[in-house]
């Protein structure tokens, strides 16, 4: 069988939380988690009658469910593999899973059977919960044998637990774990999957997964402010009043913002799996000094920390100059006039500051200044220059001939240019396009016309781009150029004229088409405004979408084809 490509990528974890009871007694104590590996509830067996290859299949879809240390999957081997199985940490997710009758070049005794499972690899989920997208084929060989009440087992399971897609999609939910982002006044999430059911003691294991830290593609990215070694002293629990309490361990000397940050760390990480007020305590007193029951919306501002200004319309580049997306009016100053020759440009996130990729003798060169003022010229230039994006409001970065990543920073009166190690990330061929999430902890890259997400590190000074991770993109598409939707989401656009524009996760766990009605090829730019509003430029104008579904609405009908439309960051 050849390998067989997968459009929609799904995954899930091996849980490490659990579900222990709450202490009866008023002084809290710590509760070891228990693994759901060894929960009691009854688990169904095989379908009776399965003949080889159906249970070797059902033997598959049944690796899903962790419960009693995968008791639903160990029901399909024979009580000495049953005994004996001991699969690797970690889980094998795939699709259309095949089960083969094998020809042994011996002859097998009677009620003995090879099968070969044949299926295309989705993607592995690793110990913390994180997920990475895997392609190519996958096969192997079991040996299954008839049992004397005429059942037929398995005798040598898979030594890793591999598990169909469709099954995981049933079991397993993402949850976003929040950490903070590169300067620590922001949250972020990490995405991470965990078991659904039962609800009750999904609060316990995603603050299992938060005081565990960043995954381990993001621990150089992201940080936090839950100091090591704490956990929670009792699984969260509605003390009665409609709130849900979660009662941390020690977190001995830190600042009141460290607490306030661990409030929103917790509290954001908790709002996809729990609706009710938060009452944060440690060793059983209050975390910060007012006590008072937490939502989202009462530490707002470490989300807003990195969303751009609302009010911003968007800016267009038209004919070499830049007009405003709403108006179609050139912008003030030398970049709308058309003294400056603008092929591509990116605005601050605060909108006070532009950044320009400008044509010049030979090539083009990069200008960064004061929004509707003069852009002074930096000493970086090149063939060809990425569209600039901003890391915060002091930091711009581009890519210089489709290797050099390099970063602008504010140094007062001036810009000063550095190096990004980018090798990790260059070395799967150009960068056509690359953009820096909101939060400055992550970016996303179209190199060689594949979909790559990378974290940024900062270490001691230098930066570099670390764990570049590809997103397998669906069957016969090339992406062309990607924005961020959300924290934890991208828009990508590609080559396709049935499939233009994606909504991908930012793990590659799913690929999301939007409608291609209205929308003609080549398209030249994707950029998202606030609250998710989608705008592409192809051929005919400037498109909008607010969701995969809809048709795509015409923004500006004075603004023609080929423009490259962009808000800021």
């Amino acid at each position: 069988m050849g390998v067989r490509r997968v459009v929609v990528l799904l995954a899930v974890l091996l849980s490490v939380s659990a579900c222990a009871s709450i202490p009866e007694s008023s002084d809290p104590k710590a509760i070891r988690p228990v693994d759901e590996g060894n929960a009691t509830a009854p688990v169904p067996p095989p379908p009776d009658g399965a003949d080889p290859l159906a249970l070797v299949r059902s033997f598959v879809n049944a690796s899903a469910a962790p419960e009693s240390n995968h008791e639903s999957a160990r029901q399909h081997l024979t009580p000495a593999a049953r005994r004996s199985w001991a699969p690797a940490p970690g889980l094998l997710i795939v699709d259309n899973v095949d089960t083969i009758p094998t020809t042994s070049p011996t002859p097998l005794p009677d009620g003995v059977q090879m099968v070969t499972v044949q299926a295309d690899k989705v993607g592995r989920l690793l110990p913390d919960s994180s997920f990475i997208p895997e392609v190519g084929e996958y096969q192997t060989q079991v040996r299954v044998e008839r049992q004397p009440d005429e059942k037929w087992r398995i005798a040598t399971p898979l030594p890793e637990i591999v598990a169909s897609r469709g099954s995981f999609s049933s079991v397993y939910r993402a949850v976003p774990i929040y950490f903070l982002d590169h300067d620590s006044t922001g949250i972020v999430p990490d995405l991470r999957y965990v078991v659904a059911q039962p609800a009750s003691t999904l609060p316990r294991r995603v603050i299992d997964l938060l005081t565990s830290g960043p995954s381990a593609g993001l621990e150089s990215s992201m940080h936090t402010a839950i100091p090591p070694g704490v956990h929670p002293k009792t699984n969260p629990t509605d003390p009665g009043d409609g709130a849900l309490e979660v009662n941390l361990s020690d977190l001995g000397a830190i600042s009141r913002e460290d607490r306030r940050l661990i409030a929103a760390q917790v509290v954001f990480t908790l709002q996809r799996v729990n609706n009710a007020r938060v009452r944060l305590k440690v060793e059983g007193a209050p975390l910060l000094p007012d006590g008072k029951d937490l939502r989202p919306t009462d530490l707002g501002s470490y989300e807003n920390n990195n969303i751009a200004r609302p009010d911003l319309p968007g800016l267009v580049v038209v004919d070499e100059r830049l007009l405003s997306l709403d108006s179609a009016q050139p912008i003030q100053g030398p970049a709308g006039s058309g003294e400056y020759d603008v092929l591509r440009a990116g605005q601050s996130p605060d909108g006070s500051h532009l950044a320009a990729v400008t044509r010049v003798p030979g090539g083009v060169e990069l200008r960064i200044g004061r929004y509707g003022a003069p852009l002074p010229e930096l000493p970086v230039r090149g063939a060809d220059m990425s569209r600039p994006t901003w890391r915060g409001k002091s930091e711009v970065w581009t890519v210089v001939d489709g290797r050099n990543v390099v970063r602008a920073l504010d140094a007062g009166n001036s810009w000063v240019s550095r190096q990004v190690d980018a090798g990790q990330v260059t070395g799967g061929g150009p960068i056509s396009d690359l953009r820096l999430s909101r939060d400055g902890t992550r970016v996303a890259a179209v190199v060689g016309g594949r979909l790559v997400v990378a974290g940024v590190s900062d270490q001691d000074g230098q930066v570099m781009l670390q764990r570049p991770i590809t997103l397998p993109s669906p069957p016969g598409v090339r992406i062309t150029g990607v924005d961020w939707l959300q924290d934890d989401s991208l828009v990508a656009i590609s080559d396709s004229n049935i499939t233009p524009v994606f909504e991908v996760s930012v793990d590659g766990f799913s690929w999301v088409p939007f409608t291609a009605a209205n929308l003609g090829q080549p398209l030249k730019a994707v950029t998202v405004a606030n609250r998710g509003r989608v705008v592409v430029s192809d051929r005919s104008g400037i498109w909008e979408s607010k969701d995969t579904d809809d048709v795509w609405s015409l923004v500006q009908g004075s603004i023609g084809g080929g423009s490259i439309p962009f808000f800021p960051g």
